[in-house]
């Protein structure tokens, strides 16, 4: 038979115990809740990585769908440019021809008919003449072939057009070739047309 004393001692060594393995429990807890931590952390941060990646991938297909639609625009305005610039050249030369010719000639008809057909086509695709005569000279727009003297006229002023200049779509497709207006004007102590 135990005597009560060894019952109380077997119970405190079981309470000992107990309470050994519940703050062993308890460290394991708490090792357990930090690495869980841990690990939310990281997968908070891998997640954070992967929504930005995700952002700039959509970014960068936005940015690129922008560019293919501009380019696409840009090819339908000026991508017949230059059909456009070989059609001007048969226009001048149709003009030409109706000018210089006999008024009495039936086929002036058909060819004003031809003309104005390529005028309308010139009208649907946003192509212009360059009104240049009376206005100032821009080489963004003119390319001076002639320079005349007059004191009549203001300095830098577009007196004729040797050949007519386009526009397309507001760009210019072709400048103006013109007579330019310049008196004496001295630059610097020397006059630069001497």
């Amino acid at each position: 038979m135990t005597t009560i004393t060894e019952q109380n001692k077997d119970s405190d060594q079981s309470d000992k115990e107990l309470s050994k393995n519940g703050s062993l429990e308890s460290n394991n807890a708490d090792v357990s809740i930090k690495e869980t931590s841990d690990d939310i952390e990281k997968i908070k941060e891998e997640r954070d990585f992967h929504l930005k990646q995700r952002q700039y991938a959509q970014a960068e297909l936005v940015n690129y769908r922008k560019q293919v639609s501009k380019e696409f625009e840009n090819q339908s305005k000026f991508g017949n440019s230059q059909i456009i610039q070989y059609l001007i050249e048969i226009y001048e030369d149709l003009k030409r021809i109706i000018d210089n010719s006999n008024s009495d000639d039936s086929s002036l008809k058909g060819l004003t008919l031809i003309i104005k057909n390529i005028e309308s086509m010139f009208k649907e695709q946003s192509v212009e003449i360059i009104n240049s005569v009376g206005n100032p000279f821009d080489p963004n727009l003119h390319e001076a072939i002639e320079y005349t003297e007059n004191s009549d006229i203001d300095d830098n002023v577009v007196i004729s057009e040797i050949q007519s200049g386009y526009k397309i779509h507001g760009q210019v497709l072709r400048p103006s070739k013109v007579n330019v207006c310049k008196n004496k004007s001295v630059n610097s102590g020397v006059d630069i047309n001497e």
